[in-house]
């Protein structure tokens, strides 16, 4: 429930990684220039799970979530990949409004999903372009080079255990020298030579820095990661200031954009308040 002293005040949390911040700076920024309610700083806050129990509880008002991780990771939990964008969108926004009270405003249009990342020697060596060939490298007893990811990667079933399941290399996974890093790292340390491989982002500019490669996702193993502003729905009653404001900010962003935003974060270290207080000055929307 909304205490009396909350009722004008915004909480706006994020996950840790520097685009779901940036993400978050969106929404403050934009929230205060454009409403009179007072809007705090929560970014930062944790991973997918800790921050959708914050909103759903009411501990925060919203973040950006990401489509293909909200169908495949809260419950109901769902196996199933819907290929569309627009399709999953619409069935995570009816779902968590009919289960959890919860509104999922308009999403962007880019698609922030996981990747494999490899060494282009290590791929011109073993010829390894898609996450078939992958697994069948690995079927083949090829288990001898090392494997970065962070650890929520590890656990996640939208993840590595879905991912070995999905492509038939889940007997062979716990014979790969599987190494947890910070999700920021995995990019340098394979590009590098720390590893062969590793988990990423498809909208981390480090995988053009460091010149690496993505490994096809053949089967489409991978659902949609649209992000779009999860809010709670008592919140946003009791603030309707809130809905047209953060519905102008996805819709503005494409992938080349985001790209370019988060290298001037995780790239040339800019701060991502500033960041994304001049993107929204740039597009007219403060």
């Amino acid at each position: 429930m909304l205490g009396i002293e909350t009722k004008n005040t915004v909480k706006v949390s994020s996950m840790r990684f520097t685009e779901d911040i940036i993400l978050g700076y969106m929404a403050l920024e934009s929230l205060r220039e454009n409403t009179d309610l007072t809007v705090l700083d929560e970014t930062g806050l944790g991973g997918v799970t800790m921050n959708f129990r914050a909103v759903k509880n009411g501990e925060v008002t919203l973040y950006w979530l990401y489509s293909g991780g909200a169908w495949a990771t809260i419950p109901p939990k769902h196996d199933r990949v819907i290929p569309d964008a627009e399709k999953l969108y619409q069935a995570v926004k009816r779902e968590f409004e009919r289960v959890y009270d919860l509104q999922y405003l308009n999403r962007a249009p880019f698609n922030n999903t996981y990747v494999l990342i490899a060494d282009p020697q290590w791929v011109e060596r073993t010829g390894v372009q898609t996450m078939s060939d992958f697994a069948s490298y690995v079927n083949g007893g090829n288990t001898d080079f090392t494997v970065v990811m962070g650890p929520e990667f590890q656990q996640r079933s939208d993840g590595w255990p879905g991912l070995a399941k999905h492509y038939g290399f889940e007997k062979m996974r716990g014979n790969l020298n599987i190494r947890n890093v910070g999700s920021s790292l995995t990019y340098q340390i394979v590009g590098e030579g720390g590893a062969e491989v590793g988990m990423g982002f498809s909208t981390n500019p480090k995988i053009r820095k460091y010149g690496l490669k993505t490994l096809e996702d053949d089967e489409r193993f991978f659902p949609i990661y649209n992000p779009a502003p999860l809010v709670n729905g008592e919140a946003l009653e009791a603030m309707p200031a809130m809905r047209d404001v953060l519905n102008a900010i996805g819709p503005t962003l494409d992938t080349e954009t985001i790209l370019r935003l988060n290298g001037l974060v995780s790239l040339q270290g800019r701060d991502p308040q500033t960041v994304a207080r001049e993107y929204l000055r740039s597009e007219g929307l403060i």
